[in-house]
């Protein structure tokens, strides 16, 4: 019992683990318009970035970036009478995790995106 017991338990100790971290951009961007097509979405120009590491993919100043706006903890999307207007400037920390999606039976390099608007 206790062989079978350190046979499944060694394994998991001797196992690499490798834990992702989110990287994060600060984005200060300027609301085009509201996208409704295939669902609401913001269309927006990006006015400023500043990354915490330069190995950080960030999206270019000037670009433009569609997204769902998400409440400051990214736990929900951002209700629509709470998104910023047309016209109006809203910060945002958007933030990604690259990792390994399940889908299928089949395994594949996905990346997990996630828009919190934390100022306007």
């Amino acid at each position: 019992m206790r062989r079978a017991l350190l046979a499944l338990i060694f394994p998991m100790m001797c196992a690499p683990v490798h834990a992702a971290t989110w990287q994060i951009c600060r984005l200060e961007l300027r609301i085009i318009e509201v996208v409704r097509q295939p669902y609401p979405q913001l269309q927006a120009q990006v006015l400023e970035v500043s990354r915490k590491s330069p190995a950080t993919e960030c999206p270019e100043e000037g670009s433009s970036l569609t997204f769902t706006p998400e409440t400051p903890d990214y736990q929900a999307t951002l209700p629509r009478k709470q998104w910023p207007g047309r016209g109006q400037s809203v910060r945002v920390d958007y933030r990604y995790l690259d990792g390994i999606c399940k889908g299928d039976g089949n395994n594949y390099p996905c990346r997990i995106r996630h828009y919190p608007v934390v100022g306007r």
